[in-house]
């Protein structure tokens, strides 16, 4: 617990999970309308560059550059993968590894940047795959993804 008190919002949604489960959307509900902004292929380039093996290290800058487009591709994916939970069943194992794991990105993507080179590269690292977990989570590229 970060001390914040619970359904306080930040700048990527909910900071702390509310203790009761978000009502679930009725089922033919459309999904929301950040579904239709992402774009998958430049999502997937950034995280590409992110990740890229066997490339010259990055500068500060470019990881500047990336963290920015990769938090941009978060605040667009974030609700998507929230509609998705809360068509879960709440309590379920299935439910909390999901809701701890959006968590989680929402931590990591309200950090700043580190001013060190190697903990800024690994920093863009850890927001590119958590960039690629929530891609994985629009309808578009997991049918199960749909609520």
């Amino acid at each position: 617990m970060t001390g914040e008190p619970p359904g306080r919002d930040g700048p990527f949604g909910r900071a702390v999970p509310e203790e009761t489960a978000p009502p679930a959307p009725a089922a033919d509900a459309d999904p929301p309308e950040a579904a239709v902004l992402v774009d998958a292929a430049a999502v997937q380039y950034t995280i590409g560059r992110a990740l890229a093996h066997g490339s010259a290290p990055l500068r500060h800058g470019e990881l500047v550059e990336l963290d920015a487009r990769l938090r941009d591709h978060i605040r667009l994916l974030l609700p998507i993968a929230r509609a998705r939970a809360a068509v879960l069943r709440p309590s379920t194992a299935q439910w909390l590894r999901y809701r701890a794991r959006l968590d989680w990105i929402t931590n990591q993507a309200g950090r700043e940047l580190d001013s060190g080179l190697h903990s800024a590269r690994q920093q863009v690292r850890s927001l590119a795959h958590d960039c690629r977990w929530l891609l994985r989570q629009t309808p578009e590229w997991n049918r199960k993804a749909t609520p």
